[in-house]
């Protein structure tokens, strides 16, 4: 198990190294303090965020409900002014019904002068014959005057209302229809931009509430990961991938990085063993290849398995190593005998079957080493060390095969680096000048 919790935490307690339990059982618990703290500043926080997309809700309602209302009266007010200039303009409408009103009062001013015409004729010739008096033609003259007046005065209105008035309403009623008009597109645009505005303070709350909401969950999922379960059934064994480092070492109170392993549990019926193999001879492992391990903690007991699987990329031991690139390489045990007690970390020794040859002529590894580019064993003669050249085959750890240059029975010395570097000195010497 590693440490799932971003940017790590402090481990507050761990069972002990080696006790055993179930799948689901707490294993260990990180410090929650700073994320409980978080978790509470965090839920005040999508409180707001949810206040304010209520808010914004309502707001984005009163909006468009607003936007109905005032298009609305626009629109009537655009209605009405259409109206007033078709009732004005009708043939049936108001100017016509003022124009009839006007032409009958001028028409009714041209009878009422024409009565005090005649009438102003007759008592003059009434005066004439003596049967009215002087006075009387005067009276009349005076009405008729006022008749002839009343007839201007009908004509006036009625020249001012067709040439004049008509042309005025007209013009009036028109602008202002298209100013309603005008208006409603007014209305229209700012009660939209109105709603937009709404609809994205509502979207910018609803983010908002939705980011705060998932930074919520992601604190509660950090909260959990402060508990650490048992995946499943085993033993609780503490991690030591960074054995040399002190401050790395799994114990209450350490501080863990993200990622880092913790413990495993692993199962005591089904073991494996860890190697590296270098990489000269890496090429010769394969997987499904026999093996024999020996426990150093259950000595002349070996044990049978076979490779399971090999690392694909070299892993540098560092300057530890002196630059040798070794391949990880995992060994499966068959059996592992119920009494063996093997526990994770102890160490193994693998010996790996890689090939059997029958027959073969075989020297230990000390027996050959190199000289002038050729490989050489030390065989001993009555007469000293005759140094033979020989042709090598497959080696191991302790014996190399011999293919040409010896026989069943030779004796050869194993100190062949040693022999070898006094006879490159003792040739050295006789080449330097004197």
């Amino acid at each position: 198990m590693t440490c799932e919790l971003e940017g790590g935490g402090k481990l507050v307690s761990i069972l002990p190294e080696g006790a055993r339990v179930k799948k689901g059982d707490e294993v260990a618990k990180l410090d929650t303090d700073l994320l409980s703290k978080a978790l509470n500043e965090q839920q005040v926080k999508c409180q707001q965020a949810d206040g304010k997309k209520q808010s914004c809700k309502s707001e984005l309602s009163q909006a468009k409900n607003k936007a109905e209302s005032e298009i609305a009266k626009a629109d009537l007010a655009l209605t009405l002014a259409k109206i007033d200039l078709e009732s004005f303009e009708h043939p049936k409408g108001e100017y016509q019904k003022d124009l009839e009103k006007l032409k009958g009062a001028h028409e009714l001013a041209r009878k009422e002068l024409k009565e005090s015409e005649d009438d102003l004729a007759f008592t003059r010739d009434l005066v004439k014959k003596g049967f009215a008096q002087l006075d009387q033609i005067r009276a009349k003259e005076l009405g008729l005057q006022q008749r002839k007046n009343q007839v201007a005065s009908a004509e006036a209105e009625l020249t001012v209302l067709e040439l004049f008035t008509k042309k005025k309403k007209v013009t009036e009623l028109k602008a202002k229809a298209e100013e309603a008009m005008r208006e409603l597109a007014r209305t229209k645009d700012s009660q939209k931009s109105l709603i937009e505005k709404a609809e994205s303070e509502l979207k910018a709350a609803t983010s908002t509430a939705e980011i705060e909401k998932g930074e919520l969950t992601r604190i509660e999922k950090q909260i959990e990961r402060c508990t650490i379960r048992a995946p499943s059934e085993g033993i609780v064994v503490y991690s030591n991938s960074r054995y040399w480092d002190e401050t790395s070492r799994i114990r209450p109170g350490a501080q863990l990085y993200y990622r880092q392993e913790i413990f495993t549990l692993p199962d005591l019926s089904r073991m494996q063993v860890k190697m590296k193999v270098h990489e000269t001879v890496i090429k010769k492992v394969t997987a499904e290849l026999p093996a024999t391990i020996q426990i150093e903690a259950i000595p002349n007991r070996p044990l049978g398995g076979k490779v399971k699987n090999i690392a694909t990329i070299a892993q540098a031991d560092g300057w530890r190593g002196g630059g040798v690139k070794q391949y990880q390489t995992i060994v499966t045990i068959d059996e592992i005998p119920t009494d063996a007690g093997l526990k994770p970390g102890m160490t193994a020794e693998v010996k790996i079957l890689v090939a059997t040859l029958p027959n073969a002529l075989s020297v230990p590894v000390t027996a050959v080493t190199e000289y002038e580019g050729a490989r050489v064993v030390y065989v001993p003669t009555r007469d000293g060390f005759e140094r033979r050249e020989v042709s090598l085959g497959e080696t191991n750890d302790q014996f190399v095969q011999i293919l040409d240059g010896l026989q069943e029975g030779d004796t050869v010395t194993l100190d062949a680096r040693r022999r070898a570097g006094a006879d490159m000195k003792a040739t050295t010497a006789k080449k330097t000048p004197k």
